[in-house]
């Protein structure tokens, strides 16, 4: 889709000329910013056009870097940046040679304060290699598509990093037609809002979009979810039951959680996606429904306990969404976005007011929350609050260098080098999380407990006793059955949904819906 950057080739034109920005979309190394005093410079980029010396110069006036979204160029501009000139060289494909300046300027790369050239790798930390000027301006050299495509940002999408770019250039490709779209990613992404985004760009935008969480689908009543029911079909059946199937007809269904389908519903749920037909349970007819299917899972599907030939039906077309480990350059705009934006009982922070010393650690982090976890740990500077994050004992995950001394207090975010060692992970005093706290986590984990325990570092059990003793939540048995109908009601087989608007973990509301009906 995009033509490749060969960085062997010779070098861009002059710093101000047009050709970087003009022409065929191409992939460039680029020069992002990611925080800056100034917000509205957030997200702003320059290619990194080298000079004739095969050096990119770097001062308090040069480069200009422009808007994605809009003609206006700007330069760094801040009194602590050094008028001489910090050098960037390309080393090799992906590699680049820092030289810091000979200033009393402070240059850390990826968290390391350094004071001489710094050869470094965009694969360190996942694709950025991260530049802290005089603690006060946070910059990335990525690789991006040019021009930057900016519609996403209107469907929640944000970001200007190459992964977004090139799940965006999918989703406009996908969502005119009628095929069905596979959604993979890590939890918490955003999955959820590729799928808004292709229902609101196609022909079916004027129509619903039908969300069923899979997992939650219990296997003896998946068939009566998703294809209906007749009256008398199973005990309590009193009269005829329309599915999922048939409300979704000439509309977009998705199935979040595709890889947790009830195994006895898989194959029925492939002839539905062959050739539109679907029997009721109960039924001998069968009926017929025109659904666009988006699925969406953070588990592979290549396991053969999966439904192979459903597997590939449903990977018409197939959109993978980057971790937030690999696209840092995007942190500074989403982080912008989250501290600025209405929520209620939740007033707007002044992005200028958090600095660069304080958002360095969490660039740093490696966010095995992603997007959702994120959202938690602006909601805490937002309250005021110490700001928890999670920690990440997954194999393999990247391991950043130290971020600049002060860092993990200015946050109360810890800077680390190496995954941590036992000492590190020892849990946190339930007694230390204080109510505007816990409200947070459970706020940005969308009521996962899980989730949650892991923002505030505590254990499972410590977490249910913290919600136990709060004045403020209720328990899902507290919900009066009108209140639980109708968000029911507004938002069928979504038990996500249910239990961010109830404001009760899921797995709470669903050993409560077993009591009450029986399932």
């Amino acid at each position: 889709m995009h033509a490749s950057y060969n960085p062997d080739a010779t070098a861009a034109p002059t710093l101000h000329g047009a050709a970087p920005w003009s022409g065929r979309d191409h992939t460039v190394a680029c020069l992002g910013i990611v925080w800056h005093p100034d917000p509205s410079l957030v997200g702003m980029i320059t290619p990194l056009a080298f000079g004739p010396d095969g050096a990119f110069a770097l001062s308090r006036f040069q480069p200009l870097f422009r808007s994605a979204v809009g003609q206006n160029l700007r330069a760094l501009e801040d009194r602590h940046i050094s008028r001489q000139p910090l050098e960037i060289r390309r080393r090799g494909p992906r590699t680049f040679d820092i030289r810091p300046p000979e200033s009393r300027m402070s240059v850390s790369v990826n968290g390391r304060v350094i004071e001489g050239p710094q050869t470094v790798s965009l694969d360190e930390l996942g694709a950025d290699i991260l530049i802290c000027l005089s603690d006060t301006v946070i910059l990335s050299i990525f690789e991006a598509s040019l021009p930057i495509q900016t519609e996403a940002a209107k469907h929640g999408l944000i970001g200007i990093s190459q992964s977004v770019q090139v799940a965006w250039g999918l989703i406009r490709q996908a969502a005119p037609t009628a095929l069905p779209v596979f959604v993979s990613g890590a939890t918490g992404v955003g999955k959820e809002l590729v799928a808004s985004a292709i229902h609101a760009l196609s022909g079916r935008a004027t129509q619903k979009l039908h969300t069923i969480n899979m997992a939650t689908l219990s296997p003896a009543l998946a068939h009566a979810e998703l294809f209906g029911a007749a009256a008398g079909a199973y005990t309590g059946a009193t009269r005829e039951r329309s599915g999922l199937f048939a409300l979704a007809d000439g509309a977009t269904l998705f199935m979040d959680e595709i890889g947790d389908t009830p195994k006895e519903v898989q194959p029925m749920l492939l002839r539905a996606l062959e050739c539109g037909e679907y029997r009721k349970l109960g039924d001998s007819r069968n009926q017929k429904a025109d659904v666009r299917v988006i699925s969406a899972t953070d588990r592979p599907l290549d396991d053969p306990a999966f439904n192979q030939p459903l597997r590939r039906r449903l990977e018409g077309v197939v959109i993978k969404l980057a971790p937030l480990s690999e696209r840092r350059v995007d942190i500074g705009l989403l982080l912008r976005h989250f501290l600025t934006r209405g929520e209620p009982n939740l007033n707007a922070f002044d992005p200028a007011a958090l600095s660069a010393v304080k958002v360095m650690p969490l660039l740093l982090h490696s966010w095995p929350g992603n997007i959702r976890e994120l959202i938690g740990v602006a909601r805490q500077i937002r309250l005021g609050t110490p700001v928890t994050l999670a920690t990440d004992l997954a194999a393999g995950a990247p391991s950043p260098r130290p971020a600049m001394a002060g860092a993990g207090a200015a946050t109360g975010v810890p800077a680390r080098a190496t995954p941590p060692d036992t000492a590190e992970r020892k849990r946190r005093d339930p007694a230390t999380v204080d109510e505007a706290e816990l409200l947070a986590a459970l706020e940005g984990a969308g009521w996962n407990v899980k989730a949650a325990a892991e923002l505030l570092n505590v254990s499972r059990t410590s977490l249910y006793r913290l919600m136990e003793r709060s004045p403020t939540l209720r328990t899902a048995g507290d919900i009066p059955a009108e209140q639980l109908l109708d968000v029911m009601q507004r938002h069928p087989g979504d038990i996500e949904a249910w239990s961010q608007d109830l404001r009760i973990p899921k797995d709470s509301l669903k050993r409560h819906l077993r009591r009450v009906t029986g399932r």
